[in-house]
């Protein structure tokens, strides 16, 4: 191999694989937050699950922050409300290698492209699904 092609193979090395995970949306700062997140390689179906993702759930995750904000190890003041009435989703993958994410009607373009980037999602089979559960106010049934 030539130096330059070394060189490419190393760098070829060190592109980012398509991660899943969950993440919130900041409306007013145009960002994602409380992003979780791992390789899609790293994590197993379990059992007859079609679907594989983080074994992170929103409301725990949300939980934590709280209890960490009471405790004044955290200022952001967005943990005092419910996790459901800030825009929410998850990325999912199936066993053909399709990625999802799963989130309410809020999404748009310009968040899509967040999540891509964040996520290493560019370039992968990726269908948005729209779905009741991830609207907001909506979460699981209590």
């Amino acid at each position: 191999m030539t130096p330059i092609e070394n060189v490419m193979m190393e760098y070829a090395e060190l592109e980012e694989e398509p991660k899943l995970g969950i993440f919130w949306y900041d409306d007013k700062e145009k960002r994602l937050f409380g992003v979780t997140k791992q390789e899609a390689c790293d994590i197993n179906f379990s059992g007859s699950q079609n679907l594989k993702t983080v074994r992170s759930l929103h409301k725990t995750w949300w939980n934590r922050q709280r209890q960490l904000l009471l405790q004044g190890k955290i200022n952001d003041k967005v943990y005092y409300r419910d996790y459901t009435l800030v825009p929410r989703g998850m990325i999912f993958q199936d066993r053909q290698g399709k990625f999802f994410v799963m989130c309410g009607s809020w999404m748009n373009d310009e968040i899509l492209s967040l999540v891509k980037n964040e996520f290493f999602l560019d370039n992968v089979e990726l269908e948005v699904v729209i779905d009741e559960h991830w609207e907001l106010g909506h979460g699981w049934s209590e």
